[in-house]
């Protein structure tokens, strides 16, 4: 079955917001509405929309938060957009042992049952980020998607792979036998220039004013706190990996992998901080936006408003 989103060319967007369940203020729907207003008059068509929906069906019921969602989803048909809805707040994480797998299921079935009439601009994302171990996240794979399935033939089905949509789990898989599949990663290298300066992370990121391509001379001093943690291993090799070549290098091995086994990949997210200057950001953007457009693979920006956005009043930074 072809899918409305196979064969883009350019640039999706994550709109975020219905995500973020540690915010005290919950996003409105028709803010997301009008974030997606704002990207189709920039020509945008495709957005990734992450939702935490276990908070969300807390906080509003099952049957209103999906009736907001159902009128994002008629916004975008009615825009002859697309839209990849995505599971976030799903704890599928080796430490707590997928305990919640059958509010998984159970959340994807009710989701199926109210979106499936919308599967040609809309495609199911199952989970994003699963940091189980491997044979871990093919049981639960194995459970879901034939829930969905009872509920929903049609739309597509986003995959990715352990460790966060790592590209390296990813290429060691052998894809799953389901039909109407794509398999997703998130792409974030070199993590020490995407992620210069982000608290969250911790003092691995400490270092700032990280240039984009290396450059010696620009090339900042170490900060202290990241000495004896993975950011100083990626401080010392940075000069390798901070160029087209070497994105390309790492872009290459999930490119062979669907080539292998003639299956589609699409990256859901990739992105870099806003702290970063313009000009850093912009150069990393276009290089690594040139390698998935000379692979053929389709492409997300995270994201549209936060901290890694790019939004400049009322339009995307100018670098694509």
């Amino acid at each position: 079955m072809s899918n409305p989103v196979t064969s883009q060319q350019s640039i999706g967007i994550n709109v975020t917001g219905l995500e973020r369940f540690w915010d005290e203020t919950p996003v409105n729907y028709k803010t997301i509405i009008g974030d997606i207003d704002e990207l189709h008059n920039q020509g945008i068509r495709n957005i990734r929309l992450p939702v935490s929906f276990e908070y969300q069906f807390k906080q509003k019921s099952k049957r209103r938060f999906l009736k907001e969602l159902v009128k994002i989803v008629k916004h975008v048909k009615k825009k002859n957009m697309t839209l990849i809805v995505c599971y976030f707040d799903n704890r599928m994480d080796k430490y707590s042992n997928y305990t919640n797998i059958n509010t998984l299921k159970d959340d994807w079935k009710y989701i199926a049952r109210k979106l499936k009439r919308y599967s040609d601009c809309i495609s199911y994302e199952l989970v994003n980020e699963p940091n189980l171990y491997p044979i871990q996240w093919d049981s639960v794979v194995h459970e879901i998607v034939p829930e969905i399935r009872k509920k929903d033939k049609k739309t597509t089905i986003l995959i990715g792979a352990t460790n966060y949509n790592s590209i390296y789990e990813l290429s060691r898989k052998t894809p799953f036998p389901y039909e109407n599949l794509i398999y997703t990663f998130h792409f974030y290298e070199p993590f020490l220039f995407t992620h210069q300066g982000a608290e969250w992370v911790g003092n691995q990121t400490a270092t700032v004013n990280i240039p984009y391509p290396y450059d010696s001379i620009k090339m900042p001093k170490i900060n202290v706190k990241s000495i004896n943690t993975p950011g100083e291993v990626n401080y010392k090799d940075y000069y390798l990996m901070a160029n087209k070549t070497a994105l390309q290098h790492k872009i290459e091995i999930i490119h062979q992998w669907a080539k292998k086994y003639n299956v589609e990949v699409w990256c859901t997210e990739f992105g870099a901080i806003n702290s970063i200057s313009k000009a850093d950001r912009c150069r990393y953007f276009k290089d690594l936006i040139a390698v998935f457009k000379e692979k053929n693979i389709p492409y997300y920006i995270w994201e549209y408003k936060g901290n890694f956005g790019v939004y400049n009043t009322n339009k995307t930074l100018e670098c694509f």
